[in-house]
């Protein structure tokens, strides 16, 4: 078979083994090493650092932009694991990635947790500092800047942090309440307990305390409630009375006004009348209409006056009853601080409690074989756990991207743009003045 007819193949190449010392220097900067005796390799097909299976890369310093999208995910590692050492043979071994919390169960040690300097830039994207004295105000601006858009990422972040931690504690309590019998007969976990039982303690005496308060605001409250209904059903009856007054006073003013009526119009007879005979009956009639007026606008007047007092009265009543709510509410308010603080405090020690069931759930999980764990609550912590340590590492790595930038060069910048922001100001004030 002639070369032509060949069919193409990726050359196969043998890669010495290389004896290299560590030597704490970058790619760019380490010098190659020979091996000792390499066995020589084809001619056909050399050895270069600028092709490996087939692709190309290039260590040199003119390395292209990249647009890199700033969505940067935590590569943590523990600060105590070991750097990863040089490889010594022709295959590279990546260091295993650092699972902090899975023999703690517990969030992450922030002192322990090391991030790439590298995505720390990429994710704060705050660029150099400049060596240049006048650019520091562009740079001050470019790090106001994007602690403001990082600090607005960061609090979504760290809330759910904050709530997956809560489930992470919420997960063990409930799994240390489910073996707590099973652990109750074991010796080794009797430490652990005591913090539980003072706890219970504790949460029973402020619930006590805090149903007792809530007894005494409830017989004051019941008190009122007596008063407050005995004075409804006394201004139902009051109102009662007025629409009983209402209406003998409205039918009283009635037969006032015809009897007034009829009296006047017999004085007006009188008036135009002047045959002796026919004003006499004239001036008789007047005389036996006049009492029956005023009968009838004495009991007008009777009427109103009791149509008054009705109105009082249900006017006292409904004093009263804004008296009680003004009561209840000045009770409520004696009560309510005093509620308030007893119930911080009951939330306080059940979260306290519920703490240190997580940490015998810890102590339990930490000992395995000790008892047999369900594997459906086992389950849930372990979910707990793998949602809680990533929002943790992450919020870190936000807060550490937002603390990365240099403090030395942005004080700079920010003190050069007042001064020319000061200058500018007396400048055009000069310009006013003069």
């Amino acid at each position: 078979m002639t070369d032509s007819e060949r069919p193409n193949q990726t050359p196969q190449f043998e890669v010495p083994d290389l004896e290299l010392e560590p030597v704490p220097r970058s790619i760019r900067q380490a010098a190659p090493t020979r091996a000792p005796n390499p066995s020589p390799l084809p001619a056909a097909a050399p050895v270069t650092t600028d092709l490996m299976f087939g692709a190309t890369f290039d260590f040199g310093d003119e390395l292209g932009d990249f647009e890199l999208e700033r969505t940067a995910q935590p590569n943590a590692q523990l600060a105590t694991e070991p750097a990863p050492s040089a490889p010594v043979s022709g295959t590279v071994k990546r260091a295993p990635q650092a699972q902090p919390s899975v023999t703690t169960w517990r969030a992450p040690e922030t002192a322990q947790l090391v991030f790439d300097p590298r995505e720390l830039a990429i994710l704060a994207d705050y660029g150099d500092p400049p060596n240049n004295a006048a650019l520091t105000i562009a740079y001050a601006y470019r790090v106001f800047a994007r602690r403001r858009v990082l600090q607005r990422q960061l609090a979504p972040i760290s809330a759910e942090s904050a709530q997956a931690e809560s489930e992470r504690d919420a997960s063990l309590a409930e799994l240390a309440r489910t073996l707590r019998p099973e652990i109750e007969q074991i010796s080794e976990f009797r430490r652990f307990l005591a913090p539980v039982l003072e706890g219970e303690l504790r949460a029973a005496a402020r619930g006590q305390a805090l149903n007792s308060i809530n007894a005494q605001l409830g017989a004051h409250n019941a008190e009122l409630d007596a008063e407050q209904a005995q004075v409804e059903n006394q201004i139902q009856t009051a109102q009662r009375m007025e629409s009983e007054a209402q209406r003998q006073c409205d039918e009283r003013e009635e037969n006032a006004e015809r009897a007034q009526a009829k009296f006047k119009r017999a004085q007006i007879e009188m008036r135009g009348v002047t045959d002796p005979t026919q004003l006499g009956e004239l001036e008789q009639r007047a005389r036996a209409l006049q009492p029956e007026a005023l009968a009838a606008q004495s009991a007008f007047e009777h009427a109103r006056q009791t149509l008054q007092q009705v109105r009082a009265g249900l006017e006292t009543l409904r004093q009263n009853e804004r008296k009680i709510a003004r009561k209840r509410q000045a009770v409520g308010g004696a009560f309510q601080k005093e509620i308030s603080a007893r119930a911080e405090g009951l939330s306080e020690v059940e979260l306290e409690q519920r703490s240190a069931l997580a940490e015998l759930a810890r102590a339990v999980l930490a000992a395995p074989g000790a008892i047999a764990i369900p594997e459906a609550s086992l389950e849930r912590a372990r979910s707990a756990r793998e949602r809680a340590d990533p929002l943790f590492v992450r919020a870190e790595m936000f807060r550490r991207a937002i603390a990365s930038y240099d403090a030395a060069r942005a004080r700079q910048g920010t003190r050069l743009a007042f001064t020319a922001l000061g200058l500018t100001l007396v400048l055009i004030s000069f310009k006013l003045i003069f």
